[in-house]
């Protein structure tokens, strides 16, 4: 069986744009196949960001940090502070991100790609950021509450779901397909 086409054989009448909107490549199309998992992720993102905020006047209260914890008030205003905000700005930033994806995804629009690339590049930097700022907090071992460790962990994480999903959304004839709009 010959798979190439002949330029005879081809109709470019259906290539053409019409209103903006990108030609439909042969191939697979939809909300399918591995964009799946991107919209679980998605959602899942989305519902674990809200926890998040709904925790912060938790954990910003120094009280916690301080008393319950017996971090010392000046360790606590000099590291953990600057690093609970942070966390506070970045997941803002993360939940915009993930609702506008969100929205792009559900109304197939051809920003959404790049927007996702976007959001897993912000994701590793946040990621990196977080860990060297709980690296460098200067906490004695036994008043340790933050692990660089785990930190570590999930910029690994990040950077290999780039790896995964970044060339995925660059060269997935589906994805060139569903984002035309």
């Amino acid at each position: 069986m010959n798979y190439k086409y002949r330029n005879s054989e081809l109709d470019t009448s259906s290539l053409q744009p019409k209103s903006g909107i990108r030609p439909e490549r042969p191939g697979i199309s939809g909300l399918g196949g591995w964009l799946i998992l991107i919209q679980i992720g998605l959602w899942v993102t989305l519902v674990l960001l809200i926890a998040d905020m709904s925790q912060v006047n938790v954990i910003m209260d120094p009280v916690r940090w301080e008393g319950v914890r017996g971090i010392d008030p000046e360790l606590y205003t000099e590291g953990i502070r600057p690093l609970l905000w942070f966390g506070v700005i970045s997941s803002v930033m993360l939940l915009l991100l993930v609702i506008v994806n969100l929205v792009l995804l559900h109304k197939k629009k051809r920003q959404f790609p790049r927007m996702m690339i976007i959001l897993y590049i912000a994701n590793v930097l946040i990621g990196v950021v977080t860990w060297i700022m709980i690296a460098r907090i200067d906490i004695p071992r036994e008043q340790h509450v933050l692990d660089p460790k785990s930190a570590f962990n999930l910029t690994i994480r990040s950077i290999l779901t780039c790896c995964i999903f970044i060339p995925y959304f660059l060269k997935s004839v589906r994805v060139k397909n569903t984002f035309v709009k």
